[in-house]
């Protein structure tokens, strides 16, 4: 969709990110926004992730996807060791809550609209 190329790593640096990529990236940011951007980075700060958060906010992904994805090593721990239902139910509804507000916030901050009125006549 974005036409860019991120890699995998395993270690704690991260995969070397192409200049290519870096550049559609800066281009597509550039197009939002303070205050958009101000939610795109509580948004990110949220799933831990960028492609997530702008997989989510350009409306590729629903915010429980986008939940579910960033939440894989928990949801892995759940399933092996057990739910604790008073602790990580509400850490899942927070983080989904949290996640719905900060895209409503880009959503609304970005988009424009007009409101014309009638002139009333005697």
């Amino acid at each position: 969709i974005y036409n860019v190329t991120i890699g995998s790593s395993s270690s704690i640096l991260g995969p070397e990110i192409p200049e290519a990529t870096k550049d559609t990236f800066r281009q597509h940011l550039t197009s939002y926004n303070f205050w958009s951007l101000t939610g795109l980075e509580y948004v990110i700060t949220q799933l831990k992730s960028v492609v997530l958060s702008l997989g989510m906010i350009d409306r590729h992904l629903s915010v429980e996807q986008a939940v579910l994805l960033s939440r894989l090593e928990e949801e892995y721990q759940i399933r092996r060791w057990g739910n604790v239902e008073w602790a990580h139910d509400y850490d899942m509804y927070e983080l989904r809550a949290r996640t719905a507000a900060g895209a409503l916030f880009v959503h609304l901050s970005s988009e424009s609209s007009t409101v014309k009125r009638k002139l009333l006549q005697d």
